[in-house]
């Protein structure tokens, strides 16, 4: 057996599930396409509050994220998977464009994020991986996406937050910009 097969397998498996249990089809339905948006009004309420790292944090997340969302794009220039939905008869919750399913951007980025948020040491960071992991596997469990797309999103995610983490925010004149904070200069305007 090949590992696509083997991957449609675990996909068949999952699906088969669905519709079983109408309140996790509900959750997985609000997972898969809703709690995306509490990674996103996370690094903004970092960016905002503005305390100690946050900022670093909020600067550092975003960065990742992005910086694994515009992989994503360049892996579907040459990588092109059909949906599930496509290719077989499933059981498919959500909506979803007919587009490339590999890799899973919704699990790149909530992995992007919640691996910063782990390396950074943030209070709750236990509690966000846990959520993007939920995330990542709705996908599957609402019929947009096979368990390899999602693995290899989570792969993706995680090896630029390290390498964001360790390459570049370490670097002080970068941080330095980032945690002046935003009002700096009205201080020195009241003393005039």
């Amino acid at each position: 057996m090949s590992f696509i097969e083997t991957d449609y397998e675990w996909f068949k498996f999952i699906n088969s599930k669905v519709q079983q249990y109408p309140l996790l089809d509900n959750i997985m339905i609000f997972f898969a396409e809703y709690v995306q948006y509490a990674f996103v009004l996370l690094i903004l309420m970092l960016w905002l509050l503005n305390k100690s790292n946050f900022r670093v944090i909020a600067f550092q997340a975003m960065f990742s994220f992005t910086l694994a969302y515009s992989i994503n794009r360049i892996i579907e220039l040459f990588i092109y998977r059909e949906r599930p939905f496509i290719s077989h008869e499933i059981i498919q919750l959500v909506e979803h464009s007919a587009n490339s399913s590999f890799p899973s951007d919704h699990a790149t980025s909530a992995i992007a994020i919640a691996a910063t948020l782990w390396l950074s040491s943030h209070h709750f960071k236990n509690t966000w991986f846990i959520l993007a992991i939920v995330v990542a596997f709705s996908r599957i469990w609402v019929g947009v996406h096979y368990p390899l797309d999602v693995v290899a999103g989570i792969l993706n995610g995680v090896i630029i937050a390290l390498f964001t983490h360790s390459l570049l925010f370490k670097v002080k004149p970068i941080t330095l910009i980032i945690e002046r904070p935003i009002f700096q200069g009205q201080g020195r305007m009241k003393d005039c």
